[in-house]
């Protein structure tokens, strides 16, 4: 059962006076194949795998895991209006993700996403084609204009070409919204690092952490310190996750370490995506930010725990069934 919380971190504050108001999340929706491999790799053969076909995509899932939890969302993507991408938005639509400004182009076909796995459940690696998120252009970011005004908080993806992330900041620094990055890959990551401190939140994994910071992160102490330096460019909470490790968050005035929770590991696959959602969903409730982070451990867990892109059965109930004490 949730408990009340009363108080709100120091320096956390967001913006209430949009409270009511959807959460923003603006990025790549895809087409998830993820190949979980039944033995090693032979090279220069076909692998023996198990094949699962999902819908994902970082924006997307982030703000499916909104919306399961209750929180009004909005998504601002691009699809071809194929078989895919039709597939995209009706799940995104059932989900409780409000898909009315969902953007269809037919100058690319729509993003997709391959992951292959261990035996163990450990990416090896990953490949996607996002291409189709360049038609998020800055022309059209400013015509969702009001969208991000009245927004609570907005969420963005890496995905989103930096001219077009840095018009949106313009909108919601003007409007006093705050803007959370969730950075998706290394390449992505570092396109952002000349900015990254005009974020509100960000949860990159160590390498990403690396080329936002240009700290090396192989351990909690280099992941903190890493943190603390995003928090000293004017970043206001950061998030290091280490797999294993837990992860480290830092803040302007604390920071520390949480550890990570033991789960058999079905599938990594949005993760990542549903700790930055829920530690979202937690700030816009006035949760503390170490109760917050903890919540966000709960839900990574979920859905490592879950053959789902998004965990299907995400409620708050649950998260703090398995807090982290």
């Amino acid at each position: 059962m949730r408990r009340r919380v009363e108080r709100k971190s120091q320096n956390m504050q967001t913006n209430h006076d949009n409270s009511g108001e959807p959460v923003v999340v603006v990025g790549a929706a895809c087409l998830d194949i993820k190949c979980r491999l039944r033995g090693d790799v032979i090279a220069s053969t076909s692998n023996s795998a198990d094949v699962r076909i999902s819908v994902g995509g970082c924006a997307r899932n982030v703000a499916e895991n909104l919306a399961r939890l209750g929180y009004p969302t909005t998504l601002v993507t691009v699809v071809c209006d194929d078989d895919f991408g039709q597939a995209i938005v009706q799940q995104t639509a059932r989900a409780g993700v409000n898909t009315d400004h969902i953007i269809r182009v037919c100058t690319h076909h729509s993003p997709a996403y391959v992951a292959l796995l261990s035996p163990e459940g450990q990416l090896i690696t990953g490949v996607d084609d996002t291409e189709a998120v360049k038609a998020l252009t800055p022309e059209v970011i400013t015509e969702h204009r009001a969208l991000f005004q009245n927004a609570p908080m907005v969420v963005i993806d890496a995905n989103v070409p930096v001219e077009s992330a840095k018009t949106l900041l313009d909108i919601c620094t003007a409007a006093d919204v705050p803007v959370v990055l969730d950075p998706v890959a290394y390449e992505p990551a570092l396109r952002y690092r000349p900015f990254v401190g005009s974020f509100f939140m960000v949860a990159p994994n160590a390498i990403e952490a690396e080329a936002l910071s240009g700290v090396q992160v192989t351990d909690i102490a280099q992941a903190i310190t890493a943190a603390r330096r995003l928090t000293a460019e004017g970043v206001r909470v950061a998030i290091v996750t280490l797999a294993e490790q837990g992860l480290v968050y830092a803040t302007p005035s604390s920071s520390g370490h949480i550890p990570a929770i033991n789960v058999e590991i079905v599938d990594p696959t949005g993760a990542g995506d549903a700790l930055t959602a829920t530690v979202v969903y937690a700030l816009l409730h006035d949760i503390p930010i170490d109760e917050a982070v903890r919540l966000g451990v709960s839900a990574a867990t979920l859905t490592l725990g879950s053959p789902d892109t998004v965990r299907q059965d995400l409620t708050l109930e649950i998260l703090y069934a398995q807090l982290v004490i």
